[in-house]
């Protein structure tokens, strides 16, 4: 409660810095990202797989859906602009943040980032995944196609999407 803020702002930009080795950078490069684009990526996959095993396949669904032009539709992006606007918590929220409603990346990014989410933008799972869910039994379940995505989601899926 005594740190100055400027003192906690420069220590947390010096510890992301940190996390930009130049493997990293030279692989961020290679995935046609720059820094704050990676940052941005990295947030997303940060709050939306709590399972770090996933998050190198969950980067891999972001970037691919990124890559080809496809909307990232993130339910987290959703509700981190509705929590920022102060609307009610809903995929629909209608905020420069919500990857349901814009192409592209969100204006910046949602949370703070781990070194983790930096290192699966950085080197993602080297698979074809578009859609991904996260089941009630707290596995991340992966998927192809939409209609595979839709049969895994209402499987696995019931308390958890019943707010979107």
């Amino acid at each position: 409660a005594d740190t100055p803020l400027k003192t906690i702002i420069e220590s947390s930009l010096d510890l992301l810095d940190k996390a930009f080795t130049p493997k990293i950078i030279e692989a961020l490069k290679a995935e046609n990202l720059n820094r704050h684009q990676a940052i941005i990526l990295a947030s997303i996959v940060e709050k939306e797989v709590g399972n770090s095993d996933d998050r190198r396949t969950v980067a891999q669904v972001f970037l691919t859906r990124y890559k080809i032009g496809m909307m990232l539709g993130s339910d987290v992006t959703a509700f981190y602009g509705a929590s920022v606007a102060g609307l009610e918590q809903s995929v629909f929220a209608d905020t420069p943040y919500n990857t349901r409603l814009y192409e592209g990346l969100p204006i910046g990014p949602i949370s703070n980032v781990g070194f983790d989410s930096i290192d699966a933008i950085a080197f993602p799972s080297k698979t074809d995944y578009l859609y991904f869910v996260a089941g009630d039994d707290g596995v991340t379940y992966f998927s192809h196609t939409i209609e595979e995505h839709e049969a895994l989601t209402a499987q696995h899926c019931i308390e958890l999407c019943k707010s979107n």
